[in-house]
């Protein structure tokens, strides 16, 4: 049986220093297929000019990053203090974004805060009910990322994708599309490959980077292949459930930003040869995952 290969995408989110021009190239020249559009790089070109230069180049739109993607604001993210206001924005995003035709549009929860955890899931679940229908209006799927839980790094209030159905079913939502974040997910439970494969179905993007070992941050992510994550086994978990969608390379690395200059940081290694090596190191686990055994607990 033959089987397909896996569609590669890049996320501007983690391309901070380049233009939708130069990403277009970059992607072309490492294997990509598909590009998820950052909406504040957007700049003074209109959506409907980057999907004219996107089609141009044979390029997709995938899972694309609204300017305010979390309901609840939080220090570093963009956006109003009032939920209210900011998803007013994400829902006016997702209108101007649906023009690119994207395979989905991401969103999270943002943090609690200062406010009760009830409260605040409450007012996160009644954000994303908003949100999807919305979506539903203008035919494009959400992604909702689940996180690991890491302090002081803090950017949501659902963590593990059981808490994320959990959390789905209370904004009465329960079939809203997954996004799989490797990062976030690696060691989240011990039965993640089994987790996997069953909710395959509901995942519409992959956001592909690795797992170090130590982990120094939440800013320290690798490249995939260069970590300690299963991802031979991730990806026929994923391919054994059904998953068909977009592999998305987001890795974040600290050089001095974030206030770590870590010397072995993937960001200062040049823009196109992360993109060239994430392709390769996704190819290189994704035939390891047609090997026999690949997929299976240990």
């Amino acid at each position: 049986m033959t089987v397909q290969k896996p569609q590669y995408s890049l996320s501007e989110l983690a391309f901070p220093d380049t233009t939708i021009e130069e990403d277009i190239e970059i992607a072309l020249r490492s294997g990509a297929t598909g590009l998820s559009i950052d909406e504040q790089k957007l700049g003074d070109r209109t959506p409907g000019e980057v999907a004219r230069k996107l089609k141009a180049a044979g390029l997709s739109a995938a899972a694309c990053v609204p300017s305010i993607m979390a309901f609840l604001p939080a220090a570093g993210l963009p956006g109003p203090a009032s939920v209210a206001d900011r998803v007013a924005l994400m829902c006016e995003s997702v209108k101007r974004l649906s023009v690119l035709e994207p395979s989905s549009i991401l969103c999270l929860t943002g943090p609690r805060g200062t406010l009760p955890q009830a409260d605040a899931r409450q007012r996160a679940a009644e954000a994303l009910n908003t949100l999807a229908a919305t979506a539903d209006q203008v035919g494009v799927p959400l992604s909702f990322e689940t996180f690991r839980y890491i302090e002081p790094q803090n950017l949501s209030l659902v963590f593990g994708l059981k808490d994320a159905l959990a959390f789905l079913a209370e904004a009465d939502r329960p079939d809203t599309p997954l996004c799989y974040d490797i990062w976030q997910l690696w060691g989240s439970t011990d039965r993640l490959l089994e987790l996997t494969t069953r909710l395959a179905p509901q995942i519409n993007v992959v956001q592909l980077n690795d797992y170090r070992e130590p982990t120094r941050s939440w800013e320290d992510r690798v490249l995939p292949g260069d970590g300690v994550a299963d991802l031979p086994g991730i990806l026929a978990a994923l391919r054994a459930g059904g998953f068909d969608g977009w592999f998305d390379l987001e890795v974040f690395s600290d050089d001095g930003r974030w206030g770590n200059d870590y010397p072995d940081s993937v960001w200062k290694l040049p823009w196109e040869e992360q993109a060239r090596r994430g392709y390769e190191g996704l190819m290189r686990a994704w035939n390891a995952s047609i090997a026999p055994g690949a997929g299976q607990e240990a």
